[in-house]
């Protein structure tokens, strides 16, 4: 059970999270390299917190025709918000200026919910910063992980950054 990663600052995995080592491991890499960079250059703030969603098993998108998820491996994680210790919180929304109407990231694991209420949240708007902090991570991630799907993928990606690290025959698959 993966509850936090790194030691200065420490990120808390929330709630915690059932990944590979594998998994754990490119995520530490792109949390510390890629990641607490952008987020101390943009707001002067480390980020301390993952408000995530991991292991669970069921099928690729719930469908009962398609593979196995890479969820079901605990081969990926859904990242909804991420925290930084100034007390900040960046939801992962799609990039619209108006942002859109953003329920919380689906808890696929009902046994492990989060130690906080989750919340709906409405008319997410991200500023410049924000924008650029999310657009700047995602492409970096695609450097790390074998699959990278955000807000911009599609309808079921529209709250939360997907990573898993599936094994591709070439590039990573980047949406």
């Amino acid at each position: 059970m993966l509850k936090s990663l790194g030691s200065e600052p420490k990120v808390a995995i929330d709630p915690p999270a059932t990944v590979t080592c594998a998994l754990a491991k490119a995520l530490s890499a792109w949390l510390n390299e890629f990641v607490q960079p952008k987020a101390k250059a943009l707001f002067n703030s480390p980020v301390v917190k993952l408000y995530a969603s991991t292991y669970v098993c069921r099928n690729r998108n719930g469908g009962a025709d398609q593979p196995l998820s890479e969820h079901a491996l605990a081969n990926a994680i859904d990242i909804s918000d991420f925290v930084l210790a100034s007390g900040e919180q960046i939801a992962v929304v799609e990039n619209s200026p108006n942002g859109p109407a953003s329920p919380p990231l689906p808890l696929h694991n009902p046994s492990r919910v989060s130690s906080e209420t989750v919340k709906v949240r409405v008319a997410v708007s991200l500023d410049d910063r924000e924008r650029d902090f999310l657009e700047s991570i995602h492409d970096e991630a695609c450097k790390t992980f074998g699959t990278v799907l955000g807000p911009n993928a599609d309808e079921a990606h529209k709250n939360h950054l997907h990573v898993d690290m599936k094994q591709r025959r070439s590039a990573s698959f980047c949406q």
